[in-house]
């Protein structure tokens, strides 16, 4: 029974970026702010202290970053908060050990799970799931100087290739489900939107094990078209005497970034490569407080229809980087609209792009797309020309 209770994602680098700056499809994660934990009763107590628990981990996966934790307030704050009173982050950090004013809702189901109690008696759980209040979280995270990063995320396709005592294999649900089962948890923990390999699809398992383990980016991109993802994270493991050693590679846009790693456990493989993705996606999508803000110009074309431009505006207006969005000048079907923008204009644009509808152009290709270009639209060129960047709007 289910108890609900409401409190207060050629060359060599023309392939990659073909590959993964055309149109693709990233996720809405509409249940960033939920979380699970299973708890041995329901009472007040064990849910706030879960609640606690849980906003750390609450945190990571909004910000993108496990930076966010070195701001936590110390481990005797709790038992002692007073000796810390006049500490000029007590306010903060009395809010950062009171999660449960931000839980808008939350729930119990059954479980089949068994929990060991402190005298060694296993008892039945039940899984508490915890949905926290977006605003409340978003506002924590700015008074952390941290960065936050938007429900709209880019999808991310793994390719692990695991050389191990049992042989050589890519790590895919068919092959590995355990091993997927990790890239899974640790992907939901992260708020990574997913993509693992399918050769019932893309039957290239033979090839593609030596192109990885090769290093051969062409064909690791000509294999990942057709999942179309917005980033492909890439994965050597192998055993290195009584530890494994792996090899990461994120390619995302232009970009190709890699990470060496030695760990202790093929978990601890896995769980780095996605954090490692998660850290490196955060730093390319996420907005920062720290960050300094400016005023930009983006001009919009082909907005035909009363619809269009709201979709445009709504696009705009949910960004975390953006704010002030307005229009600045209509004509022939082109909008020129002003922002202010926490960031550079490759961050917007990076978030942008996740959009199939917003296509990048120059101000050239803009005019060249236009049907019928007018005589207004020529006297207003010098203002359209201002612009910082151009997009072109293809509608469903």
């Amino acid at each position: 029974m289910k108890l609900i209770k409401t409190p207060f994602l050629l060359s060599k680098l023309f392939l990659v970026m073909l590959l993964l700056s055309q149109t693709v499809y990233a996720a809405r994660l509409t249940n960033l702010y939920t979380l699970n934990s299973l708890v041995s009763d329901t009472s007040d107590e064990q849910r706030a202290a879960v609640a606690n628990v849980l906003l750390r981990e609450l945190l990571v996966r909004v910000s993108g970053t496990e930076r966010v934790l070195e701001k936590m307030p110390p481990t005797d704050f709790i038992t002692a908060p007073e000796v810390f009173a006049k500490h000029p982050n007590f306010k903060l950090w009395t809010d950062l050990t009171s999660a449960q004013r931000l839980i808008n809702q939350y729930s119990y189901n059954a479980s089949s799970a068994l929990l060991m109690t402190e005298t060694g008696e296993k008892i039945p759980a039940q899984q508490l799931e915890l949905t926290f209040d977006e605003g409340g979280v978003k506002q924590l995270l700015q008074q952390l100087q941290a960065p936050i990063w938007d429900i709209n995320r880019p999808n991310v396709l793994f390719w692990v290739a695991l050389e191990g005592r049992g042989g050589r294999t890519l790590i895919t649900p068919a092959s590995n489900q355990p091993l997927s089962n990790v890239l899974i948890s640790q992907s939901s923990k992260r708020g990574i939107p997913y993509l693992l390999p399918d050769f019932t699809l893309n039957p290239v398992a033979d090839s593609l094990f030596s192109d990885i383990w090769g290093g051969f980016t062409q064909q690791i991109t000509a294999a990942s078209a057709p999942y179309q993802p917005d980033a492909v994270l890439v994965g050597k493991i192998r055993a290195s005497g009584n530890q494994w050693r792996v090899e990461w590679q994120l390619m995302v846009g232009s970009t190709n970034i890699k990470h060496t790693v030695s760990v202790a456990t093929l978990r601890d493989a896995l769980q780095e490569g996605v954090n490692f993705a998660a850290e490196k996606l955060s730093s390319r999508y996420a907005s920062n407080a720290s960050q300094s803000t400016g005023t930009y110009k983006i001009m919009v074309g082909n907005v035909a229809k009363v619809q269009d431009y709201a979709a445009i505006m709504n696009n705009f207006n949910r960004l975390s980087l953006t704010s002030n969005v307005r229009v600045v000048q209509s004509t022939n079907q082109q909008v020129l609209f002003e922002m202010t923008l926490r960031g550079g204009l490759n961050q917007l644009r990076a978030n942008l792009t996740l959009d199939s509808r917003l296509k990048e152009t120059s101000f050239l290709g803009l005019q060249q797309a236009a049907s019928h270009p007018t005589t207004a639209l020529r006297k207003n060129n010098a203002t359209v020309e201002q612009a910082d960047a151009y997009f072109y709007w293809q509608s469903n």
